[in-house]
Protein backbone atom coordinates (compact mmCIF):
# COMPACT_ATOMS: atom_id res chain seq x y z
CA UNK A 1 0.00 0.00 0.00
CA UNK A 2 3.03 2.28 0.27
CA UNK A 3 3.16 2.56 -3.50
CA UNK A 4 -0.55 3.38 -3.66
CA UNK A 5 -0.30 6.17 -1.11
CA UNK A 6 2.80 7.57 -2.82
CA UNK A 7 1.24 7.57 -6.28
CA UNK A 8 -2.06 9.09 -5.15
CA UNK A 9 -0.24 11.82 -3.22
CA UNK A 10 1.80 12.57 -6.34
CA UNK A 11 -1.35 12.72 -8.48
CA UNK A 12 -3.06 15.09 -6.06
CA UNK A 13 0.05 17.27 -5.88
CA UNK A 14 0.24 17.40 -9.67
CA UNK A 15 -3.38 18.48 -9.88
CA UNK A 16 -3.02 21.04 -7.09
CA UNK A 17 -0.05 22.60 -8.87
CA UNK A 18 -1.94 23.31 -12.08
CA UNK A 19 -3.29 26.80 -12.75
CA UNK A 20 -7.03 27.04 -13.10
CA UNK A 21 -9.77 29.67 -12.82
CA UNK A 22 -13.37 29.74 -11.65
CA UNK A 23 -16.56 31.33 -12.92
CA UNK A 24 -19.57 31.35 -10.61
CA UNK A 25 -23.07 31.11 -12.09
CA UNK A 26 -26.37 31.40 -10.26
CA UNK A 27 -27.89 28.76 -12.53
CA UNK A 28 -25.03 26.26 -12.77
CA UNK A 29 -22.78 26.83 -9.77
CA UNK A 30 -19.01 26.84 -10.18
CA UNK A 31 -17.39 26.41 -13.58
CA UNK A 32 -13.71 25.49 -13.36
CA UNK A 33 -11.49 26.05 -16.38
CA UNK A 34 -7.97 26.60 -17.63
CA UNK A 35 -6.85 28.61 -20.61
CA UNK A 36 -3.62 29.31 -22.44
CA UNK A 37 -2.24 30.33 -25.80
CA UNK A 38 -3.21 32.91 -28.37
CA UNK A 39 -5.05 32.73 -31.67
CA UNK A 40 -8.49 31.46 -32.68
CA UNK A 41 -10.43 30.23 -29.67
CA UNK A 42 -10.79 26.47 -29.24
CA UNK A 43 -12.89 25.06 -26.41
CA UNK A 44 -12.04 21.44 -25.64
CA UNK A 45 -14.69 19.31 -23.92
CA UNK A 46 -12.82 16.51 -22.17
CA UNK A 47 -13.60 12.76 -22.08
CA UNK A 48 -14.57 10.43 -19.25
CA UNK A 49 -12.27 10.69 -16.20
CA UNK A 50 -11.06 14.06 -17.43
CA UNK A 51 -11.21 17.63 -16.24
CA UNK A 52 -9.50 20.91 -17.10
CA UNK A 53 -6.16 19.12 -16.70
CA UNK A 54 -7.01 16.54 -19.33
CA UNK A 55 -8.43 19.23 -21.59
CA UNK A 56 -5.22 21.21 -21.76
CA UNK A 57 -3.14 18.10 -22.38
CA UNK A 58 -5.46 16.85 -25.12
CA UNK A 59 -5.46 20.26 -26.78
CA UNK A 60 -1.67 20.15 -26.95
CA UNK A 61 -1.82 16.72 -28.60
CA UNK A 62 -4.71 17.14 -31.01
CA UNK A 63 -4.76 20.90 -31.73
CA UNK A 64 -1.22 22.06 -31.05
CA UNK A 65 -0.02 25.66 -31.01
CA UNK A 66 -1.71 28.64 -32.60
CA UNK A 67 -4.96 28.52 -30.60
CA UNK A 68 -6.40 30.15 -27.52
CA UNK A 69 -7.26 26.97 -25.63
CA UNK A 70 -10.20 27.03 -23.21
CA UNK A 71 -10.52 23.82 -21.19
CA UNK A 72 -13.40 23.64 -18.70
CA UNK A 73 -14.02 20.87 -16.22
CA UNK A 74 -17.46 19.60 -17.14
CA UNK A 75 -20.32 19.07 -14.69
CA UNK A 76 -19.23 17.12 -11.62
CA UNK A 77 -15.55 16.98 -12.49
CA UNK A 78 -12.95 18.34 -10.07
CA UNK A 79 -13.96 21.89 -9.11
CA UNK A 80 -17.05 22.19 -11.31
CA UNK A 81 -20.52 21.80 -9.82
CA UNK A 82 -22.97 19.07 -10.84
CA UNK A 83 -26.16 21.17 -10.72
CA UNK A 84 -29.64 19.72 -10.15
CA UNK A 85 -31.22 18.62 -13.42
CA UNK A 86 -27.87 18.69 -15.21
CA UNK A 87 -27.99 17.91 -18.94
CA UNK A 88 -25.75 18.20 -22.02
CA UNK A 89 -27.80 21.24 -23.07
CA UNK A 90 -27.13 22.91 -19.72
CA UNK A 91 -23.45 22.08 -20.06
CA UNK A 92 -23.46 23.71 -23.48
CA UNK A 93 -24.95 26.85 -21.99
CA UNK A 94 -22.14 26.99 -19.43
CA UNK A 95 -19.71 27.06 -22.35
CA UNK A 96 -21.55 30.12 -23.66
CA UNK A 97 -21.36 31.77 -20.23
CA UNK A 98 -17.66 31.04 -20.07
CA UNK A 99 -17.03 32.49 -23.52
CA UNK A 100 -19.02 35.59 -22.51
CA UNK A 101 -16.88 36.02 -19.41
CA UNK A 102 -13.69 35.66 -21.44
CA UNK A 103 -14.84 38.06 -24.13
CA UNK A 104 -14.82 35.39 -26.85
CA UNK A 105 -17.42 35.76 -29.61
CA UNK A 106 -16.83 32.47 -31.43
CA UNK A 107 -14.87 29.27 -30.88
CA UNK A 108 -14.14 25.92 -32.40
CA UNK A 109 -15.75 23.40 -30.05
CA UNK A 110 -13.88 20.11 -29.83
CA UNK A 111 -15.72 17.24 -28.17
CA UNK A 112 -13.71 14.14 -27.38
CA UNK A 113 -15.48 10.93 -26.33
CA UNK A 114 -17.93 11.76 -23.50
CA UNK A 115 -17.19 15.43 -24.19
CA UNK A 116 -19.07 15.16 -27.48
CA UNK A 117 -22.74 15.43 -26.41
CA UNK A 118 -22.36 18.89 -24.87
CA UNK A 119 -20.45 20.26 -27.88
CA UNK A 120 -23.19 18.95 -30.18
CA UNK A 121 -25.68 20.83 -28.01
CA UNK A 122 -23.52 23.94 -28.19
CA UNK A 123 -23.56 23.80 -32.00
CA UNK A 124 -27.36 23.39 -31.94
CA UNK A 125 -28.08 26.02 -29.30
CA UNK A 126 -25.37 28.56 -30.17
CA UNK A 127 -24.61 28.15 -33.88
CA UNK A 128 -23.67 31.82 -34.26
CA UNK A 129 -20.87 31.26 -31.73
CA UNK A 130 -19.61 28.01 -33.23
CA UNK A 131 -16.77 28.45 -35.70
CA UNK A 132 -16.72 24.69 -36.22
CA UNK A 133 -17.57 21.44 -34.45
CA UNK A 134 -14.99 18.65 -34.04
CA UNK A 135 -16.25 15.29 -32.78
CA UNK A 136 -13.38 12.91 -32.09
CA UNK A 137 -14.16 9.37 -30.92
CA UNK A 138 -17.36 10.95 -29.65
CA UNK A 139 -20.37 9.47 -27.97
CA UNK A 140 -22.93 9.45 -30.80
CA UNK A 141 -26.31 7.89 -31.55
CA UNK A 142 -26.15 4.14 -32.11
CA UNK A 143 -24.48 1.20 -30.45
CA UNK A 144 -23.42 1.83 -26.85
CA UNK A 145 -23.08 0.09 -23.51
CA UNK A 146 -22.64 0.96 -19.86
CA UNK A 147 -21.89 -1.02 -16.71
CA UNK A 148 -24.47 -1.71 -13.98
CA UNK A 149 -24.73 1.25 -11.61
CA UNK A 150 -23.52 -0.64 -8.51
CA UNK A 151 -20.34 -1.61 -10.37
CA UNK A 152 -19.76 1.96 -11.54
CA UNK A 153 -20.44 3.36 -8.09
CA UNK A 154 -17.86 1.02 -6.61
CA UNK A 155 -15.09 1.25 -9.19
CA UNK A 156 -15.37 4.69 -10.74
CA UNK A 157 -14.92 6.59 -7.51
CA UNK A 158 -12.09 4.53 -6.12
CA UNK A 159 -8.50 5.69 -6.41
CA UNK A 160 -7.41 2.32 -5.08
CA UNK A 161 -9.31 0.35 -7.73
CA UNK A 162 -7.77 2.38 -10.54
CA UNK A 163 -4.32 2.19 -9.02
CA UNK A 164 -4.57 -1.60 -8.78
CA UNK A 165 -5.61 -1.79 -12.44
CA UNK A 166 -2.74 0.45 -13.51
CA UNK A 167 -0.20 -1.34 -11.37
CA UNK A 168 -1.15 -4.99 -11.82
CA UNK A 169 -3.39 -5.18 -14.91
CA UNK A 170 -2.01 -2.49 -17.24
CA UNK A 171 -2.58 -4.48 -20.43
CA UNK A 172 -6.23 -5.14 -19.55
CA UNK A 173 -6.80 -1.48 -18.76
CA UNK A 174 -5.10 -0.50 -22.00
CA UNK A 175 -7.62 -2.59 -23.95
CA UNK A 176 -10.31 -0.10 -22.96
CA UNK A 177 -8.41 2.48 -25.01
CA UNK A 178 -6.83 0.51 -27.85
CA UNK A 179 -7.84 -2.63 -29.72
CA UNK A 180 -6.16 -5.87 -28.74
CA UNK A 181 -4.97 -6.31 -32.33
CA UNK A 182 -3.05 -3.02 -32.33
CA UNK A 183 0.66 -3.53 -31.73
CA UNK A 184 1.91 -0.55 -29.78
CA UNK A 185 5.31 1.00 -30.27
CA UNK A 186 7.23 1.83 -27.08
CA UNK A 187 6.25 5.49 -27.54
CA UNK A 188 2.57 4.60 -27.97
CA UNK A 189 2.65 2.31 -24.96
CA UNK A 190 4.11 5.20 -22.95
CA UNK A 191 1.23 7.40 -24.14
CA UNK A 192 -1.31 4.81 -22.99
CA UNK A 193 0.33 4.50 -19.58
CA UNK A 194 0.49 8.28 -19.23
CA UNK A 195 -3.21 8.49 -20.08
CA UNK A 196 -4.04 5.86 -17.48
CA UNK A 197 -1.99 7.69 -14.86
CA UNK A 198 -3.82 10.95 -15.62
CA UNK A 199 -7.09 9.44 -14.35
CA UNK A 200 -5.80 9.79 -10.78
CA UNK A 201 -7.12 11.17 -8.56
CA UNK A 202 -10.43 9.55 -9.53
CA UNK A 203 -12.55 10.48 -6.51
CA UNK A 204 -13.02 14.19 -7.38
CA UNK A 205 -14.17 13.13 -10.85
CA UNK A 206 -16.74 10.54 -9.73
CA UNK A 207 -19.89 12.67 -9.94
CA UNK A 208 -19.00 13.73 -13.46
CA UNK A 209 -18.17 10.21 -14.56
CA UNK A 210 -21.51 8.85 -13.36
CA UNK A 211 -23.37 11.78 -14.92
CA UNK A 212 -21.65 11.07 -18.25
CA UNK A 213 -22.37 7.34 -18.19
CA UNK A 214 -26.00 7.44 -17.10
CA UNK A 215 -27.26 10.86 -18.27
CA UNK A 216 -25.11 12.69 -20.82
CA UNK A 217 -24.00 9.86 -23.10
CA UNK A 218 -27.46 8.22 -23.28
CA UNK A 219 -29.05 11.60 -24.07
CA UNK A 220 -27.12 11.79 -27.35
CA UNK A 221 -29.33 9.03 -28.77
CA UNK A 222 -32.15 11.53 -29.27
CA UNK A 223 -30.19 14.49 -30.64
CA UNK A 224 -31.38 15.86 -34.03
CA UNK A 225 -28.04 15.76 -35.82
CA UNK A 226 -29.74 16.86 -39.05
CA UNK A 227 -30.27 20.31 -37.51
CA UNK A 228 -26.56 21.03 -37.02
CA UNK A 229 -25.72 23.95 -39.30
CA UNK A 230 -22.03 24.54 -38.58
CA UNK A 231 -18.90 23.13 -40.27
CA UNK A 232 -18.39 19.71 -38.68
CA UNK A 233 -15.63 17.12 -38.74
CA UNK A 234 -16.23 13.63 -37.32
CA UNK A 235 -13.02 11.71 -36.53
CA UNK A 236 -12.94 8.03 -35.55
CA UNK A 237 -10.69 4.99 -35.76
CA UNK A 238 -12.17 1.82 -37.18
CA UNK A 239 -10.71 -0.16 -34.27
CA UNK A 240 -11.94 2.13 -31.50
CA UNK A 241 -13.11 -0.20 -28.67
CA UNK A 242 -15.14 2.51 -26.92
CA UNK A 243 -16.71 4.65 -29.65
CA UNK A 244 -18.11 2.52 -32.46
CA UNK A 245 -16.92 3.57 -35.91
CA UNK A 246 -20.33 2.78 -37.41
CA UNK A 247 -21.87 5.39 -35.10
CA UNK A 248 -19.42 7.99 -36.41
CA UNK A 249 -20.05 7.08 -40.04
CA UNK A 250 -23.81 7.33 -39.63
CA UNK A 251 -23.52 10.62 -37.72
CA UNK A 252 -21.41 12.14 -40.49
CA UNK A 253 -24.12 11.18 -42.99
CA UNK A 254 -26.81 12.78 -40.87
CA UNK A 255 -25.01 16.08 -40.18
CA UNK A 256 -25.35 18.37 -43.22
CA UNK A 257 -22.01 18.82 -44.96
CA UNK A 258 -20.03 16.94 -42.29
CA UNK A 259 -16.62 15.49 -43.13
CA UNK A 260 -15.79 12.00 -41.90
CA UNK A 261 -12.12 11.43 -41.12
CA UNK A 262 -11.37 7.73 -40.84
CA UNK A 263 -8.32 6.18 -39.22
CA UNK A 264 -7.72 2.52 -39.99
CA UNK A 265 -6.12 1.98 -36.58
CA UNK A 266 -5.34 3.97 -33.46
CA UNK A 267 -8.09 3.04 -31.05
CA UNK A 268 -9.81 5.52 -28.80
CA UNK A 269 -6.66 7.63 -28.51
CA UNK A 270 -6.17 7.83 -32.29
CA UNK A 271 -2.60 6.69 -31.75
CA UNK A 272 -0.43 7.45 -34.76
CA UNK A 273 -2.98 9.92 -36.13
CA UNK A 274 -2.24 12.94 -33.95
CA UNK A 275 -0.73 15.04 -36.74
CA UNK A 276 -3.63 14.25 -39.03
CA UNK A 277 -6.08 15.45 -36.38
CA UNK A 278 -4.06 18.64 -35.89
CA UNK A 279 -4.19 19.30 -39.62
CA UNK A 280 -7.97 18.83 -39.72
CA UNK A 281 -8.43 21.23 -36.80
CA UNK A 282 -6.07 23.75 -38.36
CA UNK A 283 -7.99 23.63 -41.64
CA UNK A 284 -11.16 24.67 -39.81
CA UNK A 285 -9.50 27.77 -38.40
CA UNK A 286 -7.06 28.82 -41.09
CA UNK A 287 -4.11 28.25 -38.73
CA UNK A 288 -0.97 27.22 -40.60
CA UNK A 289 0.01 23.86 -39.18
CA UNK A 290 3.54 22.66 -39.77
CA UNK A 291 4.40 19.10 -38.73
CA UNK A 292 5.43 18.79 -35.10
CA UNK A 293 8.91 17.47 -34.30
CA UNK A 294 9.06 13.73 -34.87
CA UNK A 295 5.99 13.67 -37.12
Amino acid sequence: MIGYRRDVRAARARLAGLERHYLHSAAYGTIEYAQHGAGPALLLSHPLFGGFDAGTGLAATYAGDGFRIIAPSRFGYLGSTLPPGASPAGQADTYALLLDDLGVDQAIVFGYSAGGPSTIQFALRHPDRTTALVLMASALPGKSSRPPKPVAQLLFGSDLAFWVLQRYLPAQLARLLVAKSLRLTPEQWATVRQTEASFLPVRPRKKGVLFDIYVSNPAVQHVPLEKIQVPTVVINAKDDPLSAFDNAARAAQRIPGAKLVTAATGGHLLLGNEQRVREEVAALSGVDRAPSPGQ
